[in-house]
């Protein structure tokens, strides 16, 4: 008799630690794979073993646990008829379902999630001795599981996507692991090789350029007044760049005293992009060949914008401005007088709205680039000041018009469904 107490008493140990190791392992994340994985210990890495073989662990964990249930239900049985006669087995089962709910399955549990990475660690050896002595019966299961499962579920979820890593990143800031910058900085980061380059460059409607025929004399006030210190030069038409000259030079010539010589004669060669560069290749293209600069063309070759190196850095650390330039206002601004509204310049990237105001968009490839292409591909029209367009985003209302140039959108999140 005492001995059928004992046996049960430990089944039920088995159970929670059964119970135990399966929530610790499947909880785990997978920034907590990586640090066992980079642990010292075997035991450690021996965790990180076995979840990348999980239909495995989970077997292996299932069955054992199931076991020592079915075990622990048989005994309890036949004690309650030995001491109780049968009409005890009713009585004595419920008292079983409720002890191993509590101390075989919600509480190990509980406890597991709070130390899934210590318990993982702990029971990597007992849970590889037993897939090792119970290996015919898991590979039975598992190849009838796969059986059954192809029958619903022919693909596989990606383990990391994109969209997880930012909900990692909001919720890293949410706990305080980060502040607010370097969550913005880590989330643009993240979407820095998938921004082209017509999103950051400089159009060419707000280009200045100068005319190959000009002398440097005749160039300098102009390129003095505009405050660039890099100007491409056309020929003809601006259609048609053929090179960049750097203020440097043109204080070179100054001392050298050739101010009347073309300003042709001191241009530099330029790099020519196309407007579907990546940002990523294009930062590489400028490291390497030591550019500040870079000429951009759309798709038949004619001159799209300019884009610099420091529209490449902003992407990644927001607006920067030197001493003279003009400081233009944030892109995306709460107005103070309705909360939830948004005053959003047009030419802002259409992915960093998405970002910064969490919005539900999936990228499926499309090739909107900002604000403005976002809404007129949503007319399929050039729009007018005032109008207010409806979109599975939100509400969006044209604030101001240069010509059919949009300049400022107001946006807000919220949307009637029975509008769309």
């Amino acid at each position: 008799m005492n001995a059928q107490l004992i046996a049960i008493f430990v089944l039920l140990v088995f159970s929670a630690v059964f119970s135990a190791t399966e929530t610790a392992y499947t909880s785990l994340s997978f920034i907590q794979l990586k640090t066992l994985e980079n642990k010292k210990t075997h035991s450690a890495r021996l965790a990180y073993a076995l979840c990348q073989k999980r239909d495995v662990l989970i077997t292996t964990v299932l069955v054992g646990n199931n076991v020592v249930n079915l075990s622990v239900s048989s005994l309890v049985t036949t004690y309650a008829i030995e001491m109780f006669s049968s009409k005890a087995v009713g009585y004595a089962t419920g008292l079983l379902t409720l002890v191993i709910l509590v101390f075989g399955e919600i509480t190990p549990k509980q406890i597991a999630l709070s130390h899934n990475t210590k318990i993982a660690t702990f029971m990597a050896y007992p849970i590889r001795f037993l897939t090792i002595i119970l290996y015919p019966v898991i590979w039975l299961l598992r190849n009838i599981s796969h059986l059954i499962t192809r029958l619903f579920s022919s693909s596989i979820e990606p383990t990391i996507t994109t969209e997880g890593v930012m909900h990692m990143v909001d919720a890293a800031e949410n706990v305080g692991l980060v502040d607010q910058y370097e969550s913005d900085l880590m989330q643009r980061a993240i979407h820095f090789s998938e921004t082209q380059v017509k999103t950051i460059m400089t159009h060419r409607t707000d280009v200045f350029c100068i005319s190959d025929e000009f002398t440097i004399r005749q160039a300098f006030p102009s390129i003095v007044q505009s405050g660039y210190s890099r100007i491409p030069i056309f020929h003809k038409n601006i259609e048609d760049i053929i090179g960049i000259v750097l203020v440097r030079d043109i204080l070179k010539a100054q001392l050298e005293k050739k101010l009347d010589a073309s300003i042709a004669s001191i241009i530099r060669k330029p790099v020519f992009v196309p407007e579907q560069m990546h940002l990523d290749d294009i930062f590489y293209l400028f490291k390497k060949s030591k550019l500040q600069q870079a000429i951009v063309l759309d798709e038949y070759g004619g001159f799209s914008g300019v884009v610099t190196m420091e529209d490449v850095a902003e992407q990644l650390f927001g607006e920067l401005y030197d001493e003279h330039e003009r400081r233009y206002p944030d892109r995306i601004v709460e107005r103070e007088q309705q909360p939830g509204t948004y005053l959003v310049m047009a030419d802002t990237s259409f992915l960093q709205l998405v970002d910064e105001l969490s919005l539900p968009y999936t990228n499926t490839g499309s090739k909107t680039s900002t604000v403005a292409a976002y809404l007129m591909d949503l007319t399929g029209d050039i729009p007018h000041e005032g109008d207010v367009l409806q979109s599975r985003l939100g509400t969006f209302r044209i604030i101001s018009m240069k010509g059919n140039r949009m300049e400022e959108v107001e946006f807000s999140p919220a949307v009637d469904d029975a509008t769309l």
